[in-house]
């Protein structure tokens, strides 16, 4: 009864507009269920239905400022996951997924709300507990409490709705940086690998994304050591998709960029995956924080004598990376400007092809007395190494 009455009380959803019950009377139901779920000796099956409870009331902003610093029910909700009875991952998880603000919404078009507001639609409002900074400390104090244990528990489960909760609530957490440590250390990395390869669509782009997080901020042999640097590439390279977001994009190319700096090993996983291709469509990019990050992931596959090979053959690989060495962006001019200088140190050949630019002496000229000293130091060692590359090269540079 008391469940049916939370269903109820949540029949609002996230419309902090819409109260289904007097003022305060939600927040009550939630203290109910919150004696239920802390009390010592209360049966298991009480203590689920409870959390069941609470999965509904948690769409409540106020009820979830109430329950973050309630430190015996955030404990409690833990404790519930720590058996083999999976029958209370629902209400757990999605209580945490509530919590975190990590349920699906809808994007709002500013046209369609002008649009709204004309035909006095009614259009739901966000509760100002609802804003970032408040969801940011409720997840911190979250992932202070232990979550990712009991994620990593619950993780088990054979339902992919379950595991794209699962893997929303990773996902929030990853989101703030200082988490990250906490996820790698309790064993969320491990958890994370197969929730982005097997599950929903979005619950493996949900994984996919935490695991890029975890990858950029954290050194990739901590993170994913030994053969499981190898199996987080596919997953990352997934994220290199027209239907993801510039920001999973970026995410992903970040990760991909510093697992690429590793070793030859995890080069060639990513060669082999098509990785290489996929990274270079985004050297064409009008976004600048995408080009960058596919420049600099390229910078660090071009140590791989085999992405050498690519670029002696016979395509614009050389070409385009001549001209991005003169973007405007410093960052992106360093990366390519870097990789043609690991080109030429390594093959005659990409000494050769840096004539294919038309205006190859301009470029040049543009490394040499370009105003960032990373640029000009890399340049130089271009030009070095194409004058010892042979005397045909030398003698056309100097001539």
């Amino acid at each position: 009864a008391l469940v049916g009455l939370c269903k109820l009380g949540s029949s609002g959803g996230l419309d902090a507009s819409i109260r289904p019950f007097a003022d305060g009377s939600t927040k009550k139901l939630a203290e109910a269920c919150r004696r239920f779920l802390v009390k010592p000796g209360k049966d298991r099956d009480i203590r689920k239905w409870a959390a069941d409870g609470l999965s509904y009331l948690t769409l409540d902003a106020e009820v979830k400022e109430k329950l973050i610093e309630d430190r015996p029910a955030i404990q409690a909700l833990i404790e519930l996951t720590k058996g083999e009875d999976q029958s209370v991952l629902y209400g757990v998880v999605t209580t945490f997924v509530n919590l975190c603000n990590a349920y699906e919404t809808q994007e709002v078009v500013p046209e369609m709300l002008e649009l709204a507001k004309f035909a006095k639609h009614h259009i739901p409002e966000e509760h100002e507990l609802d804003d970032p900074d408040f969801v940011s400390k409720r997840v911190i104090i979250l992932a202070n409490e232990g979550m990712t244990t009991a994620l990593v528990a619950l993780s088990k489960t054979d339902s992919d709705n379950s595991k794209e909760l699962i893997a929303r609530v990773f996902n929030a957490m990853c989101g703030q940086q200082e988490c990250r440590g906490k996820v790698v250390q309790h064993g969320g990395a491990k958890v994370l690998l197969p929730l982005a390869l097997a599950g929903t669509d979005k619950g493996k782009r949900q994984a996919a994304q935490a695991l890029s997080r975890i990858g950029i901020t954290i050194n990739p042999e901590v993170a994913f050591p030994g053969q499981r640097s190898l199996e987080v590439v596919r997953p990352l390279l997934n994220q290199l998709h027209p239907d993801c977001l510039a920001l999973e994009n970026f995410e992903a190319m970040m990760a991909l960029c510093n697992l690429a700096s590793q070793s030859e090993t995890v080069r060639q996983r990513i060669i082999r995956e098509m990785g290489l291709s996929r990274i270079e469509m985004y050297l064409m990019e009008d976004h600048l924080m995408l080009r960058r990050a596919a420049t600099q992931c390229i910078c660090n596959l071009v140590m791989s004598p085999d992405v050498v090979k690519l670029h002696e053959g016979s395509n614009d690989k050389i070409k385009f990376l001549a001209l991005l060495s003169e973007d405007e962006d410093e960052e992106t001019a360093v990366a390519a400007s870097g990789a043609l200088a690991i080109l030429t140190t390594s093959s005659t050949k990409c000494c050769e092809k840096i004539f294919d630019t038309e205006s190859w002496l301009d470029v040049l000229h543009t490394w040499v007395a370009n105003p960032s000293p990373e640029v000009q130091h890399r340049g130089v060692v271009t030009i070095l190494n194409m004058i010892n590359s042979g005397k045909e090269i030398a003698q056309k540079l100097f001539d």
